[in-house]
């Protein structure tokens, strides 16, 4: 049963003025969600909102987030926050001072646009700024809501945490995010499974991806290379494990070449542990971020993919490719449960040789169950609760009480309220 069929909304009278933000902060955001802003902001007029653009400019260096607008088509946003930019210019960049900095700068952006609702995607920094709008009383709505990797160590851990126990809306993947988010003590009638939008991004991009000539660039033959991708904490701040990584792909590179695209960090990590004698005596190949369709050429060609990446972990999947996930776990199992996906924190080198020869006999639709575009069934949900009035009532005692204990916290005592106006 729909989850507006639970409740009495008859009371409420459209606003023609409800306003949405969309606020993102990364590339990956700005890829999964770029069908889903397209129909956001086509869909103003006909459903009376507004609908708003807002990156906290956590990617901020071209290769990691301007060239991703134009090459991808998305509209630049309506406001950017900054806060990488800002954080140069100071000297700093470490969780406190960019948490701090997006603290404030998310708080002055809420007192100019005065949202209605602000929409999230994923488990980056940028959304933690949702603790300022819950505590403006704004509702949250997180996409990418459920996953867990159960590993304490990992900040985007902590992040995927609490932003869905602030949300008002959730829309997750799978089911078995669903589930998970159940046993946390999330009330149904706040989750939508919708099925995972990086399947959007893939049949949107791929037949440009397919034109384009970065393998030629880089001097490798379809089927004939390895792509690696690395840019976890737990993977490159420590020297040890990083090291130990890099020789990895240095002997992975004696079967065939590495493309390595590194992120800057990861080029500054790289530099501080005195690599370069490595990288020399290896057939790694090193780039600096490349643009998404690039990207997706170089994964769809590769003959295996190694990476810490969750989005990079889908995208194989989908592709086809094997994936050496370089973790300890992962937040996506379904790609294990699918047989596309090994899992291995250590011995890089022999599991990838492992690996090597794994066929691509998975189920590529176990991503999508539903079939479609997950887009727009978030899309399409979004408007339905817009229009209904869900968000004015999100969180009053009217949504909250079936739950026994909301109950008991507000008066309910025997079966009897009291006469307390907030309860009527």
């Amino acid at each position: 049963m729909p989850w507006w069929r639970h409740f009495d909304l008859s009371w409420f009278v459209p606003s023609e003025s409800f306003k949405l933000v969309t606020f993102l902060g990364i590339r990956p955001d700005i890829i999964r969600t770029h069908k889903l802003v397209r129909l956001l902001d086509r869909g103003q007029s006909d459903n009376g909102y507004r609908h708003f653009y807002v990156h906290s400019g956590q990617h901020f260096d071209d290769e990691l987030d301007g060239v991703f607008h134009r090459e991808l088509g998305v509209r630049p946003p309506d406001l950017n926050l900054a806060i990488g930019r800002i954080l140069r210019r100071r000297g700093k960049a470490g969780h406190v001072e960019q948490s701090a900095l997006l603290f404030t700068n998310t708080a002055k952006m809420l007192e100019k646009l005065r949202p209605d609702a602000v929409l999230y995607l994923g488990d980056t920094n940028t959304v933690l700024s949702s603790m300022i709008v819950a505590k403006y009383g704004i509702p949250v709505l997180h996409i990418e809501g459920g996953g867990r990797s159960f590993d304490w160590r990992m900040p985007e851990e902590k992040n995927r945490v609490v932003i869905d126990h602030l949300s008002d809306v959730i829309y997750c993947y799978l089911g078995r995010y669903k589930e998970i988010l159940l046993s946390e003590g999330i009330p149904d009638y706040r989750i939508v499974v919708v099925g995972n939008i990086i399947v959007d991004a893939l049949n949107s991009f791929l037949p440009e991806a397919d034109r384009n000539t970065v393998l030629e660039r880089l001097g490798v033959k379809k089927r004939d290379y390895i792509l690696c991708t690395l840019h976890r904490e737990e993977n490159i701040e420590d020297s040890t494990g990083f090291i130990a990584k890099i020789r990895g792909l240095q002997e992975l590179s004696h079967s065939m070449p590495v493309v390595f695209p590194m992120m800057p960090r990861v080029q500054a990590k790289a530099k501080s542990f005195g690599l370069e004698k490595l990288f020399r005596n290896s057939r790694i190949v090193r780039t600096k971020p490349l643009g998404f369709l690039e990207f997706l050429k170089l994964e769809k060609y590769a003959r295996l993919i190694v990476s810490d990446s969750g989005t990079v972990q889908e995208e194989a999947l989908l592709l086809g490719i094997p994936c050496l996930v370089v973790r300890r776990s992962t937040e996506r199992p379904e790609t294990i449960a699918a047989g596309a996906t090994v899992l291995a924190e250590n011995d890089l080198c022999r599991t990838a040789l492992r690996i090597l020869e794994k066929h691509a006999d998975w189920d590529r639709g176990v991503l999508n169950p539903l079939g479609g575009s997950p887009s727009e069934r978030i899309y399409n949900d979004l408007i339905v609760r817009i229009n209904s009035g869900f968000f004015a009532k999100s969180r009053q005692f009217e949504m909250l009480k079936s739950n026994a204990f909301v109950r008991e916290a507000y008066g309910f005592v025997n079966g009897n309220l009291d006469n307390r106006s907030c309860c009527k």
